[in-house]
């Protein structure tokens, strides 16, 4: 079966050590960092959903061509718990998500990521930087046994990624590490910015 990929822009974190919301920062193209994950997405050829709870993010992408802007109705509640807002349980569709505060990711590593997983599109595809696993920029196959496993982290009171993903099917694919770099603090955006 074939599935229709959807890229996912996770963009609802409170940003609490930046100060600022992150998805709002100048991104080096000039835009800011949520422009330019959803011009990423765009360029390949993907329809995207920005989940976020801030008002500001649905003014700034609310007319693009493409482009839906979800309301997470728990804000925050971090990125599992917006996934589960997208995250269904029919197999006809996977999603790319990708994490607002990755403003180094570059087009190849998109193109990777879903060469490598239209191999094994019933898989999960997670990037890697070499060291860990960078569970936020991965495609994941929407169905039963995805859409289950994150309902019973979700009941039991967990919402870390990175527990579910040790429950469901995945491979990973290792990218540039200088492409995957989070940036959290303001000390990370004076490294990036030089």
């Amino acid at each position: 079966m074939t599935r229709r990929l959807l890229g996912v822009v996770l963009a609802g974190g409170a940003s609490q050590r930046m100060g600022a919301d992150k998805a709002l920062l100048s991104h080096p193209n000039g835009t800011s960092w949520l422009e330019a994950q959803v011009q990423l997405l765009r360029s390949a050829d993907l329809e995207v959903c920005v989940l976020t709870g801030h008002g500001s993010h649905h003014q700034l992408l609310g007319t693009l061509e493409g482009v839906t802007v979800q309301a997470e109705p728990w804000q925050p509640a971090g990125p599992l718990r917006a996934l589960s807002c997208v995250l269904h349980d029919r197999d006809d569709e996977a999603l790319l998500t990708v994490p607002v505060d990755m403003p180094g990711l570059c087009q190849e590593a998109i193109q990777q990521l879903i060469s490598r997983w239209s191999i094994q599109p019933s898989r999960a595809l997670v990037a890697d930087d070499g060291s860990r696993l960078q569970h936020l920029l991965g495609i994941y196959p929407c169905g039963a046994l995805y859409r289950k496993a994150l309902d019973d982290e979700l009941t039991k009171g967990e919402s870390r990624w990175h527990v579910w993903l040790e429950r469901i099917p995945h491979d990973s694919l290792k990218l540039p590490p200088d492409q995957l770099v989070n940036i959290n603090r303001p000390g990370d955006l004076a490294a990036l910015t030089g």
